[in-house]
């Protein structure tokens, strides 16, 4: 998947293919070291948004946390969330372009993602965040699920077909009352991890 962006009068391109099962049986990372001070902010523009947060509204807060992290280090305007659509915006066409033209998805998992009801909604065709799942997904999108709190990691089992590789796709951990340096650390490997994000970032700190 490539796109590109243009601002300050140059084109960037931003590219990255992703096989859903490219994560997979991946050997976990050592943790970077904690923070101990604020990583710079850049001070690019992005035209078009970079990275596409998926999320329920019981995983709000963590969602605009890492929203608010990645665009301090990428730029403003680097991330999508459903509550920046302009007023007027047909919702439907629009959060279906927006998953299918992101180059990255994170997926926000907290502890009730998958609970009684949260699995109930899941397994509902009209269910947006399955809906913006199964677009990424079907689209070769990277799609990293963020799993927050004490949660076990999802049960293929549990998840509609076309949802159900989000289930081996590795991804990072926050805890349930997690610091800045978490988020941070959360953030640090999405950046170093993600091809997209890794020639973002290149270009936001040029």
């Amino acid at each position: 998947m490539s796109q590109n962006f243009q601002f300050g009068g140059e084109i960037y391109n931003v590219s990255g293919s992703h096989n859903v099962g490219k994560m997979n049986n991946a050997q976990a990372s050592p943790e970077p070291a904690q923070h101990t001070t604020v990583p710079p902010g850049s001070n690019v523009v992005w035209p078009e948004p970079l990275v596409f947060v998926n999320y329920r509204s019981a995983d709000e807060k963590p969602a605009a946390d890492v929203e608010a992290e990645l665009n301090h280090r990428l730029g403003r305007g680097a991330v999508f969330r459903d509550v920046h659509m302009p007023l007027g915006v047909a919702f439907p066409s629009e959060l279906a372009d927006r998953a299918a033209r992101c180059a990255v998805m994170v997926s926000i998992i907290g502890e009730r993602w998958d609970d009684g009801t949260g699995l109930r909604l899941l397994h509902s065709p009209s269910d947006w965040v399955r809906r913006e799942l199964a677009t990424a997904l079907a689209g070769g999108v990277h799609v990293v699920p963020i799993l927050v709190g004490a949660r076990p990691h999802l049960s293929p089992a549990d998840l509609p077909e076309e949802v159900r590789a989000l289930a081996y796709i590795q991804g990072p951990h926050l805890p349930r009352d997690y610091t800045a340096p978490d988020l941070r650390r959360v953030v640090d490997r999405l950046l170093k991890t993600l091809p997209p994000l890794a020639t973002a970032m290149y270009r936001a700190t040029r």
